[in-house]
């Protein structure tokens, strides 16, 4: 039978170069996420239409993307464009209000916001007949 002799390994010291890496590493990555924020705050400030189904933050941006798609919706009747904002036309948990005791009355306060931020929706003809609620867009300029 052989021996086999254990050397005893010195405790492990990171070297300089190792701490300058790691450094470069987290630097990098902190380099990347931010640019991956910044990407993405810049679609988020976008003033392109957002697309079919999603509330545009404006009636002019509402009215822009039904005029953009009305030459292909006009099969039967044509479409002329309409625009409602859905944010504001129904009450909801965000506007709600709490009336509690006080003293020997009452007190109504506002527990979220007093209105959400608008959000256009568009359609070809108004939806309902409720007064005042389809706003008609402006033709297109050509």
């Amino acid at each position: 039978l052989k021996r086999f002799r254990y050397i005893r390994a010195a405790p492990h010291r990171p070297s300089p170069h190792s701490s300058l890496k790691m450094q470069f590493v987290r630097a990098a990555l902190a380099l990347a996420l931010c640019a991956a924020a910044w990407g993405i705050n810049l679609r988020s400030g976008s003033t392109d239409p957002k697309g079919a189904g999603q509330p545009e933050p404006t009636m002019d941006l509402a009215c822009a993307e039904c005029n953009k798609h009305a030459q292909y919706l006009d099969r039967e009747d044509p479409c002329v464009c309409h625009a409602t904002d859905i944010m504001g036309t129904f009450a909801n948990d965000a506007t709600k209000e709490l009336t509690t005791r006080k003293e020997y009355g009452f007190e109504t306060v506002n527990t979220g916001k007093e209105r959400l931020p608008e959000g256009w929706m568009w359609h070809c003809r108004p939806v309902s007949a409720t007064e005042g609620l389809w706003k008609q867009c402006p033709a297109p300029a050509q």
